[in-house]
């Protein structure tokens, strides 16, 4: 049998190799954080961006657009089309907060004129129970109205003084014949309330003491018999 002869010569050259690759470990470890880091950083980025850009889809998805009183509006007022861009405008809000009934576009409002049901606030969302498109109080005066004036001497058997624009109203006497209170006038609209001194009033503070109302031709004459006779009393409706 024949033995391989080691070259004692060559052994050293080998050792020294294997101590020099034994000497840079380190290099790989540097050249991986060079190129990890970055890459950690940029995921970080890109999901902190994806986040934020669905957080900001979500939020655009709860906004809803509704419409809103852009001034005060009476009760019983009547809008026609061309006064609702006057009267309205539209608003983004919390979509989860507001009523499926609130009105969502002008459009909706502006294909025939409407009554307010009740008094809407300057910022006040609408909501279809709000309006209304006809009223057969107040439809009679869509073919014109004469206006007069009214003082009522008397609030113990009728409303009090805090009356104001926008009332439904039913107009009494005391009947000289018949020393009886009877009706004159019903579904009479106030166009103005005035306290003694003749000062309109137009918030609840003040008492009104006179009326500015609304009366059809065929409704003058019971009016004035009421005014004649005196003693008025209002009841509102």
């Amino acid at each position: 049998m024949f033995e391989k002869k080691v070259n004692t010569k060559e052994a050293p050259k080998q050792a020294k190799k294997e101590v020099k690759k034994d000497k840079n470990p380190g290099k790989s470890t540097s050249i991986l954080k060079i190129v990890l880091i970055p890459l950690l950083i940029t995921a970080v980025l890109v999901a902190a961006i994806y986040l934020v850009m669905d957080k900001m889809t979500e939020r655009e998805t709860l906004l809803k657009n509704v419409v809103v009183a852009s001034q005060d509006i009476r009760v019983n007022a009547y809008i026609t089309p061309d006064e609702v861009d006057q009267y309205f405008t539209v608003i983004q809000v919390d979509g989860t907060a507001v009523s499926e009934s609130a009105y969502t576009s002008l459009k909706d409002l502006q294909a025939k004129g409407f009554y307010t049901n009740i008094p809407i606030g300057s910022g006040q969302i609408l909501y279809s129970g709000n309006i209304k498109p006809t009223d057969a109080r107040l439809d009679k005066y869509k073919s014109g109205y004469e206006i007069t004036s009214i003082a009522v001497s008397n609030f113990d058997k009728g409303v009090n003084g805090k009356l104001r624009e926008g009332a439904i109203i039913d107009v009494y006497a005391v009947d000289p014949a018949t020393d009886e209170l009877t009706l004159y006038v019903e579904d009479v609209y106030v166009a103005a309330a005035f306290d003694s001194s003749g000062t309109a009033l137009t918030t609840d503070e003040g008492v009104a003491q006179s009326f500015t109302v609304y009366v059809k031709a065929a409704e003058i004459e019971n009016m004035n018999h009421a005014i004649n006779y005196g003693e008025i009393h209002i009841y509102q409706k």
